[in-house]
C-alpha cells in the first residue's frame, strides 16, 4: 500500500524507514547482490545482529552523488565563471 506524501510527512516512521536489502532492492531497483557490494564500499547502513540495514533518507542522499546531470552543479559554474570574467 502507498501512503501519500502530505500523510507520510507527518508521521516519520513511515516516511523516512529503515529498508532490508530485499526490501531496499524492490525501492532502488538494483540487486541485492549490488547492494551488498555497495555496504562492503562504504554505502551507509546499519548492521544489527547480523541484518544489515539502511535508512531510506541516507541511502537517497547517497545515491544521489551518483547523478549523472547535475543541473545545479553547472548553474554554479557558470556563476563562478561569469563572476571571474567581471572581476
Amino acid at each position: 500500500m502507498q501512503i501519500p506524501d502530505n500523510i507520510a510527512e507527518k508521521t516519520i516512521t513511515l516516511k523516512d524507514r529503515f529498508f532490508d536489502l530485499r526490501g531496499l532492492s524492490a525501492y532502488s531497483a538494483v540487486s541485492v547482490g549490488s547492494l551488498r557490494d555497495y555496504v562492503k564500499t562504504g554505502m551507509p547502513h546499519f548492521k544489527l545482529k547480523g541484518k544489515i540495514l539502511v535508512k531510506r533518507s541516507e541511502f537517497d542522499a547517497w545515491l544521489e552523488r551518483y547523478r549523472v546531470n547535475r543541473s545545479q552543479d553547472l548553474d554554479n559554474i557558470v556563476d563562478v565563471v561569469m563572476d571571474s570574467l567581471k572581476g
